[in-house]
């Protein structure tokens, strides 16, 4: 019998049948079981990442045990676990919190080993820099469990049972260590179907099977950064809460995949009409989708846009980013903005893209920045800069600008990132790059011949980083053709956004020639173009405009002047005129 209001009594809720039934997992209760009854080593510890099914197979421990089947030696063992919550309400110091957790774990000591208690919190256990709040009753349970006057099942992720308990030799003499691994596609629809009644009960209405098959299926695809069952479960709870809140009254109480579709877009920001037949037929001409942009670059564009039919039909490597690019060539040939047209055409989010200037990671400390710095030194717990991006939003388009900068021990690590779609980052926890699109520029060759090209990369990279890259693609100077279509581009959305305002501008032939002419002998190519907007024509409207001498309805000519060195605005109506920087 449980005395203390610390302790949380599991056998006495497992009779009773207050915790979830145990489905699968048999051969790890199986385990578990075995090394309860070893001699030594009895305690075991369950490895796992979150949502992997450690604390259900707890329960299933405790559910087990508790019934006439169970063997002798385990039959009158009572678990029990820290009331955490009733620690820290009833506590009014630090002082009384370690005091009454003592008194807890005492209670455990004087059962001689008829209790055995649930370590969920590791620091419980041993001390960790980010809760050093236990640090005395940790030691004195981790004293105890080492005398043997404590036995526990303790549960943990991979990263802390590395970093706090292996270097614990002593205390690892009496621990085994059982690694949970997830739970098939397969296994997960079986758990998730038999544990599905509680959210039919608590939103009364129905959930099939085939609805749960579903469910398994797209998380599997679409949340890559959890496991099963866990992510299931959880898609299953938020479709039916959707559902609850927006489906009509009249509507039948059964569950559809188009809650799931939906639960499933909000979670990731990707639509999910993209995975139906209507996408295929998008991405059956996504060059054409792709060239509205990116203009001048047709060959580009097809490479790109067949190794995206490839990833999205099934033929490429699962376990792979989507798909992954060297683009070669100069400044301002359209690089970046088919990088931007990808994140658009993908993901219908132009932002949706990590931009990562490799100019500032030339420094060999620099590899911290990307990953997140060690242990113990300053920004560890805010992670590394591009695996926290890649984490929280892990449908989009990674750009890493002039790769040929960087330094060379970041390169390595895209070595992994490249072949394996996912990273380690400095706290152990493993980020899932496959939903990306990885896109590396570089400038080397970029000015040599196409023929030339290969040998040039060849000399600068190792063949192993090369070969890892799905494509090198290499983007050519674009013709006055393709600048003219280009420029039009531009100034088409400026005059937009000026006609929505009541400002209709005319920009002559003349003008838009002088436009091609600056970006043609420019060496900054087309990203000279909307700066020289911005001067020649945004600076001198907006200053005419805050002097009143344009108003709403006005027409205004842009057009050379005489000279040809800067464009000139006239109002038709006021006879005002500005010219450009």
């Amino acid at each position: 019998m449980v005395q203390s209001a610390y302790l949380i009594d599991y056998t006495s809720k497992a009779a009773k049948g207050e915790l979830p039934l145990l489905v699968g997992q048999q051969k790890a209760l199986e385990r578990v079981l075995h090394i309860l009854i070893r001699e030594s080593k009895n305690n075991p510890v369950l490895v796992g990442p979150t949502g992997v099914g450690k604390t259900a197979l707890f329960y299933g421990l405790a559910q087990y045990t508790a019934s006439p089947t169970a063997p002798a030696s385990l039959r009158d063992k009572i678990f029990v676990g820290i009331n955490t919550q009733e620690l820290i309400l009833k506590s009014t110091s630090q002082e009384e919190y370690e005091k009454n957790l003592k008194d807890a774990l005492s209670e455990i000591i004087r059962s001689h080993g008829k209790m055995i208690l649930f370590v969920q919190d590791i620091s419980l256990l041993v001390p960790l820099p980010s809760n050093p709040e236990n640090a005395e009753a940790g030691k004195f349970l981790r004293l105890a469990v080492k005398s043997g006057d404590v036995s526990c099942v303790v549960e943990t992720d991979l990263f802390h049972y590395k970093t706090y308990l292996e270097s614990n030799s002593q205390l690892l003499q009496s621990l085994e260590a059982l690694f949970i691994d997830p739970v098939s596609p397969k296994e997960a629809v079986e758990i998730v179907d038999k544990t599905k009644g509680r959210f039919e009960n608590h939103y009364n209405l129905e959930i099939p099977t085939d609805v749960v098959e579903n469910a398994v299926a797209l998380t599997q695809r679409y949340i890559k950064q959890r496991v099963l069952p866990e992510k299931a479960i959880d898609l299953l709870d938020d479709s039916a809460s959707l559902f609850t809140l927006t489906a009509p009254a009249d509507a039948p109480r059964v569950l559809t995949k188009e809650y799931l579709n939906k639960t499933i877009a909000a979670w990731t920001g990707v639509p999910l009409d993209k995975v139906d037949s209507e996408d295929k037929k998008r991405l059956a001409t996504a060059e054409d989708h792709l060239r509205l942009r990116v203009i001048g670059q047709d060959s580009a564009v097809l490479v790109v846009a067949n190794a995206l039919r490839r990833a999205r039909s099934g033929l490429q490597d699962p376990n792979r980013p989507i798909g992954s690019f060297l683009f070669i060539g100069t400044t301002g040939v359209g690089k970046t903005e088919l990088a931007k047209s990808l994140a658009e055409f993908m993901f219908d989010d132009e932002t949706a893209l990590v931009r990562i200037d490799m100019s500032e990671y030339m420094e060999r400390s620099s590899v911290s920045r990307l990953i997140g710095p060690p242990p113990g030194t300053p920004g560890y717990e805010l992670g590394g800069l591009l695996t926290e991006a890649v984490r929280l939003k892990p449908y989009q388009v990674v750009l890493f600008d002039e790769i040929e900068k960087a330094n060379p021990d970041i390169l390595n690590l895209m070595l992994q990132l490249l072949d394996d779609g996912r990273l380690t980052d400095s706290k152990g926890v493993t980020v899932d790059f496959r939903n990306t699109i990885i896109i590396l520029t570089s400038n080397v060759g970029a000015n040599l011949p196409s023929y030339q090209r290969t040998e040039a990369l060849t000399n600068y990279f190792r063949p192993e980083f090369l070969n890892r890259v799905d494509d090198i693609v290499s983007f050519h100077q674009l013709s006055e053709e393709d600048l003219r279509k280009i420029v039009d581009i531009h100034l088409n959305k400026l005059l937009k956004r000026a006609r929505g305002l009541g400002y209709e501008i005319i920009v002559d032939n003349k003008a838009r020639d002088w436009f091609v002419d600056e970006v043609f002998t420019s060496k900054f190519g087309v990203r000279a173009l909307k700066r020289l907007i911005q001067y020649q024509v945004e600076n001198p409207l907006s200053a005419l405009i805050m002097q009143e001498k344009v108003n709403p309805g006005d027409q205004v000519l842009v057009t050379p002047d005489p000279e040809g060195r800067k464009l000139r605005l006239f109002s038709k109506s006021s006879r005002a005129s500005a010219a450009g920087g």
